[in-house]
């Protein structure tokens, strides 16, 4: 097993060369599915992180009486209130192909999705959520699963077995109950190792294990994000990441498909790792700008407020070459 880190002027390859020929759309279509009337604030974190990172359209596709309050907060972000709870579902006479009748469409128009942030737990968003994940790997799209679709997974591990298009993000209790539900002896085994077992035992799905550190793998390959973080442990700091992972494998996928070039050349298997660390560094360095203005009273707003300050403090004299001229 041996760890690296990748060099910022790789992963600098993954992120789109503005450019006065570009259309809307070039710079990536992402989807945060998840929000229900409960849990209002994950799906907007993932959206508006797209967002603040560059990419250009930012959908949430939630639940019927979330879409409301989410709407509320921002008028970038384009909300699509599809998912039904089972109370819903009984009551406004939905047919219960709708749902997947109507996301279809809109995962035709994208370039990654992230699943399962303020889900909950409701049986029929998870049975419909189920139907998005399978869906999305149909279509090869990029997939981020963190928070209550974790819970999907540790049922029917077959869903995402053997898709190196997609990254778990749990936490230390997931990543537990993740083991623990896939037979993976985590005893006696370093965090690393661990979570090199447990991508092993999904195919070569690439699992970021968040902590002190993050620990990034796909079985075969391992980083280890080091990056300094605040202090703060406040909730939704993992669907900001789970934003951001989303976004660079956006791009990722776009530049496999040759949308643009950087200096030198990423491998197609190399994509998701890189992706992965760079939004790791990219979270934890957002939490440390936050942490240092705001101290203990941190917020993820914060964070989510300091997301394209981090991203100029890693890349902007990276990407200072590849910008175009104003003429």
């Amino acid at each position: 097993m041996s760890s690296q880190q990748p060099r910022l002027q790789t992963l600098a390859q993954l992120v789109p060369p503005l450019s006065f020929n570009m259309h809307k759309g070039d710079c990536g279509r992402i989807a945060a599915i998840g929000g229900c009337d409960e849990y209002t604030g994950a799906p907007y974190f993932v959206a508006s992180t797209a967002l603040r990172l560059g990419a250009d359209l930012a959908y949430v596709v939630c639940e019927k009486d979330a879409a409301a309050v989410i709407k509320s907060y921002s008028p970038d972000i384009i909300v699509n209130p599809y998912l039904r709870s089972t109370s819903n579902k009984e009551t406004d006479g939905l047919a219960a192909a709708s749902p997947d009748e109507k996301i279809a469409p809109l995962l035709d128009k994208l370039h990654a999705v992230s699943v399962g942030s303020g889900m909950g737990n409701d049986l029929e968003i998870r049975n419909t959520v189920h139907r998005i994940i399978k869906a999305t790997r149909e279509r090869e799209l990029p997939l981020v699963l963190d928070a209550d679709s974790l819970a999907i997974l540790a049922v029917s591990p077959e869903t995402i077995h053997g898709y190196r298009n997609a990254v778990l993000t749990p936490n230390a209790p997931e990543f537990s109950r993740l083991c623990k539900a896939l037979d993976v002896d985590i005893e006696n085994v370093s965090s690393e190792k661990a979570a090199m077992l447990l991508a092993e035992r999904l195919g070569g799905v690439t699992v970021v294990r968040k902590g002190k550190v993050d620990v990034i793998t796909n079985g075969d390959r391992l980083f280890v994000c080091e990056e300094t973080g605040g202090l703060r442990r406040c909730g939704g700091q993992g669907d900001i990441l789970s934003g951001a992972i989303a976004t660079f494998l956006a791009w990722g996928q776009q530049y496999k498909r040759g949308a643009w070039k950087h200096t030198g050349e990423i491998k197609n298997e190399d994509v998701v790792m890189l992706a992965s660390y760079a939004a790791c560094m990219i979270t934890r360095h957002a939490s440390f700008l936050a942490y240092d203005d705001c101290g203990r009273s941190t917020q993820s707003t914060n964070v989510l407020e300091q997301v394209d300050m981090a991203f100029d403090n890693k890349f902007d004299q990276i990407l200072q070459a590849v910008k175009p001229s104003k003429q």
